[in-house]
């Protein structure tokens, strides 16, 4: 959760210090940036929240097979990995299809359109970011447990 609210923070300051967008000439060349940017993040956190889901499957069925006992706290994170990759394997679908919307000059689109179409996508972009960096911590905190669960103690 805490990477999350700081990737949030993060990218919320990014908007703040791009400021205010005073023409649509602007605007255009600001998401045309951010088109570009956008669409390797997407498809890379679409492709990646995938694998995370097939291999949090694989997983499950792994942990079934030890001997040691695990606990519900670890099948409630594998839960919350699971739950967590969809959001960012559907987030990341929605993002990928809002930089397919058409943008260009367009006589009868209200200037209005552009300036919308640029918070919405920097939005999901900021989105997508946390919730990457949210799965990644939290598989780092899952594989931690795991370890510390099925590594030998010595009892002397």
């Amino acid at each position: 959760m805490a990477g999350f609210i700081i990737i949030c923070l993060v990218g919320l300051l990014a908007r703040y210090l791009n400021g205010s967008i005073y023409s649509q000439a602007e605007v255009l060349s600001l998401f045309d940036n951010l088109q570009q940017s956008g669409l390797y993040l997407g498809s890379a956190t679409m492709a990646s929240s995938g694998t995370t889901l097939a291999l949090m499957l694989t997983m499950v069925g792994l942990v079934r097979r030890i001997d040691k006992d695990f606990s519900d706290e670890l099948y409630r994170t594998v839960a919350l990995i699971g739950l967590t990759s969809a959001i960012g394997l559907i987030s990341s679908v929605i993002l990928l299809l809002t930089l397919s919307l058409p943008i260009g000059e367009f006589e009868k689109v209200p200037e209005i359109w552009y300036y919308v179409l640029y918070n919405v996508t920097f939005g999901l972009i900021i989105f997508v970011s946390a919730i990457s960096v949210s799965i990644v911590l939290i598989l780092l905190q899952t594989v931690l447990h795991v370890i510390r669960s099925i590594t030998p103690t010595d009892k002397a």
